[in-house]
C-alpha cells in the first residue's frame, strides 16, 4: 500500500504550502480549527492524530457545527464536491478504511495528517479539527446553569432499566462507574453509552449532553 502523504519515510521533505499556489476556495478560511490545548495533549490515531482542542458547545450544537460544515462542502454546487465526499467518508471511517479510500482517489496528506489534504490537481481540503476527533469538553461559568442533579434511566438490553441519580457536573467516566456498581456489569471499561445518538465519552461532561426527566440512554458493551 502506498502512502497517503508525500515525503513519509521517503527522505522527502514535506509540500510547502506557502510556496504552492492555493486553488479556488479549498482551503475553507470560514470554517476554522477550535482552540488548541496548550499542554502537549494529542487525540486520534494514524493520520486522524492531531493536537487536543478544547469546546464549550454542548455535543447537540457541536454536531451541527459539523453537519453544517460537511452540508456545505459536499454541496453539488461546490465545484469539488465529489472530492468531498470522499473526504468525509475517510474522516468518518477507522484508520485504515480511511487510507485505503484517500489513496483509491489519489488525494494525498500536506503534513501527513488528514486535517490538510491535496488532490492530484493541485486543489486543497482543509479540514477543521472538530470534524476530525472529539474535543476535551471543559466547564466554564457560562454553564453553572446547566448543573443539577437528576435521575436518568439507563438501557441495557436483556436487564431491567435503571434509574440513577447524578449530578451531570460527573463526567462519563463516573457514571460509567455507578452503573458498574449497580448492575452486573464486572468492568466499567467495557461499558458504551449513547444519549440522542451521540455517544457519552469518559470526559464529556455530562451536562453536555442536556438529560432530562424522559432521557434514555442507551448502554452497549464493547
Amino acid at each position: 500500500m502506498g502512502n497517503n502523504n508525500w515525503g513519509i519515510n521517503k527522505g522527502i521533505n514535506f509540500i510547502n504550502i506557502n510556496n504552492v499556489e492555493k486553488k479556488n476556495d479549498q482551503i475553507g478560511i470560514n470554517f476554522e480549527d477550535m482552540k488548541e490545548i496548550k499542554e502537549d495533549i494529542y487525540i486520534g490515531l494514524g493520520i486522524k492524530r492531531m493536537k487536543g482542542y478544547k469546546c464549550d458547545l454542548k455535543i447537540d450544537e457541536l454536531n451541527k457545527k459539523r453537519e453544517f460544515f460537511w452540508n456545505e462542502k459536499t454541496n453539488y454546487k461546490n465545484k469539488n464536491w465529489k472530492i468531498w465526499n470522499v473526504i468525509k467518508r475517510a474522516v468518518l471511517s477507522d484508520e485504515l478504511r480511511a487510507n485505503l479510500l484517500l489513496e483509491e482517489y489519489n488525494i494525498k496528506t500536506v503534513e501527513g495528517c488528514i486535517n490538510h489534504l491535496i488532490d492530484k490537481d493541485g486543489n486543497y481540503y482543509k479540514i477543521p479539527n472538530y470534524c476530525i476527533n472529539d474535543p476535551t469538553f471543559e466547564l466554564n461559568n457560562k454553564d453553572e446553569h446547566y448543573i443539577k442533579e437528576q435521575i436518568i434511566k439507563i438501557r441495557i438490553y436483556g436487564y431491567k432499566d435503571l434509574k440513577i441519580e447524578i449530578n451531570n457536573k460527573l463526567k462519563g467516566v463516573d457514571l460509567k462507574k455507578m452503573i458498574k456498581n449497580k448492575s452486573l456489569i464486572e468492568d466499567d471499561k467495557v461499558i458504551r453509552l449513547f444519549s440522542r445518538g451521540n455517544e457519552i465519552k469518559d470526559n464529556d461532561y455530562l451536562y453536555k449532553f442536556v438529560f432530562n426527566e424522559n432521557t434514555l440512554v442507551m448502554l452497549y458493551i464493547k
